[in-house]
């Protein structure tokens, strides 16, 4: 098994989470959060750490320990196996619907002359000779990439700035706690994904007493990262308009291309776009094998990937939930299921 340090298990997950944060900080968040929704990210990373914190009362102490194995010590082995077996459900339809979007993006917007379906098959290909590979040479060339991303992020901020309108983003006042709370769901209901990879816990090998460290180092990059894409769309094209966008911030780059300030930037950043989409795809499909060998018992569940990659292309064909339904199962099981069995496991111990 390839083994992972904690800070590449933390890079990894910034770099897949950064795909629908892209596509849902900006669009999702204007249309719940208005021009208050970047207080909303405020919360959300606020959340996500209270998370991390949460969960490092049972990591820091414990080697080799993971999401399953405080599943077991707070709900007994029988009801473990069946919340693997739930999130394993979950974690494949993730997997599914970010194929779909992924699909949809290319298909629709970007070259709409070319069938979905190449698209998929694809990127696909690419991930079943990832996954035939040793995960953690991915885990190694995510950190190349993450740094790319963030630099593209601060490279489209930086040449914004100059159309950003205060006016779009404030004032903020106490009338905008209820846009502000439901402005929550877009990033918190994504960040929630770090519960997931916690499945790996026991592939990391060292560091585990810099997890909190490391949790709010991402908590962070996390808040910089969604301020920059609500401040270059919502800042830039107001509440209303990014709103109806249906990929507001790959409408902010290209007019920066059209300004003349960087050329290619575009390209650039559709590159690095289809880098996180992979990161995301797969951290899920990794993951989901995992699950798959902890409540089956098959220790080699490589033989699961064929059929596991054939499922995700099918399913990634029906839209069978509302993104925003999505991010509510997103917070029961990313958030809710491991909280209640940190509470259970200090009571119990």
């Amino acid at each position: 098994m390839s083994k992972l340090t904690t800070k590449q298990a933390y890079t990894l997950f910034m770099l897949a989470v950064f795909s629908p944060m892209i596509r849902l900080v900006s669009n999702l968040g204007a249309q719940l959060g208005g021009r208050a929704g970047w207080v909303s990210i405020f919360v959300s990373c606020a959340v996500f750490f209270g998370l991390i914190t949460l969960l490092n009362i049972y990591f820091k102490n414990k080697e080799n320990a993971d999401l399953y194995t405080l599943y077991e010590s707070a709900f007994g082995k029988i009801i473990a196996k069946i919340l693997a077996l739930v999130y394993a459900v979950w974690v494949f339809g993730l997997a599914g619907f970010y194929l779909g979007a992924f699909t949809d993006k290319f298909a629709g917007l970007i070259m709409p002359g070319v069938p979905a379906g190449f698209f998929a098959i694809t990127l696909l290909a690419l991930i079943f000779i990832i996954l035939s590979g040793r995960f953690q040479s991915f885990a190694l060339l995510s950190n190349i990439f993450f740094y790319v991303v963030l630099l593209a992020l601060a490279a489209v901020f930086l040449l914004q700035i100059p159309r950003i309108k205060a006016a779009n983003l404030l004032p903020v006042t106490q009338y905008d706690l209820p846009n502000i709370i439901s402005g929550v769901l877009p990033t918190l209901g994504i960040f929630v994904y770090i519960t997931p990879l916690m499945f790996l816990g026991a592939e990391c090998t060292e560091e585990r007493a810099k997890f909190r460290k490391y949790g709010l180092y991402s908590m962070a990059v996390l808040l910089a990262a969604g301020l920059v894409i609500f401040a270059t769309t919502v800042g830039v094209f107001g509440k209303d308009l990014t709103a109806a966008m249906e990929q507001p911030f790959l409408m902010s780059v290209k007019t920066v291309g059209a300004q003349g300030a960087l050329e290619r930037l575009e390209s650039v950043f559709l590159l690095l776009w289809v880098v996180t989409d992979l990161a995301i795809l797969v951290m899920l499909l990794h993951i989901l094998l995992k699950l798959i060998g902890l409540f089956s018992g098959v220790k080699n569940t490589q033989v699961f990937k064929s059929p596991l990659i054939l499922g995700v292309y099918v399913l990634s064909l029906f839209s069978l939930l509302p993104e925003a339904a999505v991010l509510k199962i997103n917070l029961i099981t990313g958030l809710g299921i491991p909280v209640a069995a940190v509470m259970i496991y200090r009571l119990r111990d």
